[in-house]
């Protein structure tokens, strides 16, 4: 399994079936991708930012205060 999510690849159609942990794992794959785009290309594919954007919109669902992934989703949300 490639430790990236591309444009290319399946992605869920409901975040809201995943179990957290497959959350946090889909986040980290797509901002894997992020920061691959941002070095190779100097921008993010349109499809990548809106599941970044979908998975962080999920996260603020299911308010996992006490979890770090929802400071971090946050404080690269703001950059």
């Amino acid at each position: 399994m490639n430790s990236r999510l591309s444009p290319a690849d399946a992605f869920p159609e409901d975040l809201t079936v995943l179990e957290d942990i497959d959350l946090q794992v889909l986040h980290s794959r797509v901002h894997r991708q992020v920061d691959y785009e941002y070095a190779h290309d100097f921008e993010v594919n349109p499809e990548t930012e809106f599941r970044a954007a979908e998975i962080a919109e999920e996260f603020e669902h299911r308010e996992l205060p006490t979890s770090p992934w929802r400071s971090l989703m946050q404080s690269m949300l703001q950059s």
